[in-house]
């Protein structure tokens, strides 16, 4: 069961956190920018007053206007609860919630999916699984098979996944199904699979996919062709068969042996044999004309008030016809008898329910006032190596209410030195038009012994030092922001954000307490505004644009030479070219301007577990008075071919082009036995950046590329040496990736293009997903 708990009950402790809360990105790109924070919005026009009535096995919310719909929910829904149960062979541990609205429109101002999904093989799963959202169209019949959808949906992915946030997430690592079968299955349970017209549809959308693999087929084809599967099965091989496999997938994890193990054949020879039964005329639509030109139509058999499609179908020695099994005449009789009772209104007390299952009568309760409950909806750990401080954990816990009005986000990143970490927590408010929070975060960087991987820190503070010295030193480093954003909605897709802050740094040397602590207090503001209309095409692959234009200033208290800003622009288009290979771009731009502007970092490969860092040849020796800027680095992204830290800049340009090859896309899925092959991924890439100081853009002469300091610290001559080379640094290669214990892990193999001069290959080992 998942931990739920009322709103009310929070103590005081936890809502002073919540108003310190952190639901905000990091003070600048840190750890990651490439995975930078985009998100659609949902537009609020009115707000929802909601009340709740609970049935035998749910609950239902509705609002104003909204009590039949209601009351006429839960009559389908009790109504069709023994079927579904029945027919998948499990029953529910929790009560489904099911959440009402008196039209789409008004269905379209809801949150919920906006906080933490998690994506399961390309569908997104909400961790707080036991709800159902659905939207009134007038069409009563319409409504009738989408809740019945739903919920047949809701109580399969009870039934594979478990219901409770640590099954799920163990599950999630082991369990993977295509779409087909989770679309299907559901659509088989709310459907009317003997209709002419519904089989016609199944016929004519697998003759649309067959040159394509069925687990690579994508939406409403994907459902029609999983509901004409499960059809056949019941059709073919009974109803009973259909529980069966279900529980069989969620014990052996794969739908193709799942389906083999059930039916006693080989999975090809049970795809070949389903293609072939829709293929056959007798599913040819009730409109096509027969060589008579009358009009062509099913055969129908009629037992009163039943009417049923017959199918013959051609059975092997010791099959069955389940469902056109002719039984005894005896037994026909007492059948005609008992519709001849039930058409009358009679009532028997002879009939016999069903071992271990009886039809309850229909209780409603309510209306009650909706009660608020905050769920623990994602819980994530991940390794991260931040470019500072190193490989450390990054732990997140985010909670929500049912609806995702209300959203709090915790988190914790700690390294072996548990004096670097970083701690933040924060509250969302998406109740209104306007969403708004606010935000806390605190950052401490301990810097103790420096060697030739940590020096890099020197160079933007003009200290070269020679790439074989060592430094003992005991330097302290504190960020601390709070700060509150207001979202404004133009559109789904397009929305602008304004987020006022106070920050304060802090720069302490533990090794002379004597020597004045270096502080600052800024007050600041960030604006954004932000596009994305991307979809998911299938696991952790997009369609669409994404792009963010960002400005930060920062205003010191203390005097006006530490005043800065910076603007950042990343835009990212993904493109499906053919099959499942898709092209990434992205481009990324940043420029700090004012008395105290902020460098940017480029070179490598964001969290590379086997980083190398771009040698020196100073001579200056000694540690920089002042190291506060440190917490403002921006490291931009990936630079493939060179080490890391080769340019830094107040300004940046970078652009990354990939295209990305999913195996699993190509290949049968009950065919990969592993979760490592499953998420197999084949990247070719090339990069393009360059950085650079000052207004004049990066073909001026004095940029990190170019200049080099040579003399100072004990050497009496110092001079700065400037050449020139081609601004523009390429590497290009390929590479791959793949999940490994539940972590994805990329592994890229590329060469850098220098001033016309080709570089020796590099490989990089890194963690966590591409842009």
């Amino acid at each position: 069961m998942e931990n739920l708990f009322t709103l009310r009950r929070i103590s005081t402790g936890a809502c002073l956190m919540l108003a310190l809360g952190m639901g905000r990105a990091s003070a600048q790109s840190y750890f990651s920018s490439t995975q930078e924070e985009f998100g659609k919005s949902r537009i609020q026009y009115k707000r929802f007053e909601w009340l709740t009535i609970r049935s035998n096995n749910f609950e239902f919310n509705y609002y104003r206007s909204g009590d039949k719909i209601a009351q006429n929910a839960a009559k389908i829904a009790e109504g069709e609860y023994d079927r579904i149960t029945e027919l998948l062979g499990y029953t529910p541990f929790t009560t489904m919630k099911i959440f009402l609205y008196n039209s789409p429109q008004e269905l379209e101002q809801s949150n919920i999916g906006l906080t933490a999904p998690i994506d399961l093989d390309g569908s997104i799963l909400n961790l707080a699984k036991s709800r159902v959202q659905i939207a009134y169209t007038g069409n009563e019949e319409q409504f009738k098979q989408q809740l019945i959808q739903q919920i047949a949906r809701l109580f399969v992915y009870d039934m594979l996944y478990g219901g409770s946030l640590k099954e799920v997430l163990q599950s999630s690592l082991l369990l993977t199904v295509p779409e087909w079968y989770m679309a299907g299955i559901s659509a088989y349970i709310s459907g009317d699979n003997d209709n002419p017209l519904i089989l016609d549809r199944m016929r004519t959308t697998i003759l649309k996919n067959k040159d394509k693999k069925i687990e690579t087929i994508q939406g409403k084809d994907a459902e029609i062709i999983g509901q004409s599967i499960w059809n056949y099965i019941a059709v073919r091989y009974g109803k009973d068969n259909i529980s069966n496999i279900l529980n069989l997938t969620r014990i052996i994890r794969t739908e193709e042996s799942s389906i083999t193990s059930t039916l006693g054949i080989s999975y090809s020879r049970f795809m070949k044999e389903w293609r072939e039964y829709y293929a056959n005329s007798q599913y040819a639509s009730a409109e096509e004309k027969t060589p008579d030109n009358s009009q062509k139509k099913p055969e129908i058999s009629t037992n009163n008030s039943l009417v049923e499609t017959k199918q013959k179908l051609e059975l092997r020695p010791g099959e069955v016809d389940t469902d056109n099994y002719e039984f005894d005449a005896e037994n026909i009789i007492k059948s005609l008898a008992a519709e001849t009772a039930k058409a009358k209104g009679e009532t028997t007390d002879k009939t016999i329910p069903k071992p271990g299952r009886f039809k309850e009568t229909l209780k409603i309760k309510g209306p009650f006032a909706y009660e608020n409950i905050v769920i623990a909806n994602d819980v994530k750990s991940e390794f991260l190596v931040d470019p500072v401080r190193r490989m450390g954990m990054k732990n997140t816990l985010v909670m929500n209410d049912l609806l995702e009005n209300h959203s709090i986000k915790l988190g914790l990143f700690i390294t072996p030195v548990l004096r670097n970490h970083d701690v933040y927590l924060g509250y969302n408010n998406n109740v209104r038009r306007v969403d708004w929070g606010v935000d806390i975060q605190r950052r401490s960087i301990s810097l103790s012994e420096l060697d030739n991987r940590s020096l890099y820190l020197f160079r933007p503070l003009n200290i070269n030092t020679p790439q074989t010295t060592v430094l003992s030193i005991d330097r302290r480093l504190y960020y601390n922001r709070f700060s509150a954003f207001a979202s404004y909605p133009f559109s789904q897709y397009l929305k602008a954000v304004i987020s006022p802050n106070l920050t304060s740094t802090s720069d302490i040397d533990v090794s002379d307490l004597g020597r004045k602590n270096l502080q600052s207090i800024y007050l600041g503001f960030r604006g954004e505004l932000v596009y994305d209309n991307t979809t998911p095409l299938f696991s952790k692959v997009l369609v669409g644009t994404r792009a963010k234009i960002r400005l930060d200033r920062s205003y010191s208290f203390k005097t006006s030479s530490e005043n800065f800003s910076r603007m950042v622009i990343d835009a990212r288009h993904y493109r499906k070219l053919f099959g499942s290979l898709i092209l990434a771009g992205r481009l990324s731009y940043s420029r700090s301007l004012g008395k105290a502007p902020k460098v940017t970092i480029l070179g490598g490969v964001e969290n590379s577990i086997n980083r190398s860092i771009e040698p020196t040849n100073g001579q200056a020796v000694g540690v920089p008075r002042d190291l506060r800027d440190i917490l403002f680095y921006d490291f931009a992204g990936n630079l493939r071919g060179f080490n890391f830290a080769k340019l830094y800049g107040t300004s940046h340009l970078l652009t990354n082009l990939e295209l990305r090859l999913p195996l699993a896309q190509y290949v049968s899925k009950g065919s990969l036995t592993s979760n490592f092959l499953r998420n197999l991924q084949f990247v070719g890439f090339t990069d393009v950046g360059t950085a650079w100081y000052g207004n004049k853009g990066p073909f001026n002469r004095q940029n990190s590329l170019n200049t080099e300091i040579v003399g100072g610290g004990q050497n009496p001559f110092r001079a700065t040496v400037t050449n020139f080379k081609n601004p523009f640094l390429v590497g290009y290669g390929f590479g791959v990736r793949t999940t490994i214990l539940g972590y994805f892990v990329k592994a890229d193999y590329a060469w850098g293009l220098e001033d016309k001069e080709v570089n020796p290959p590099k490989l990089y080992l890194s963690l966590g997903y591409d842009f």
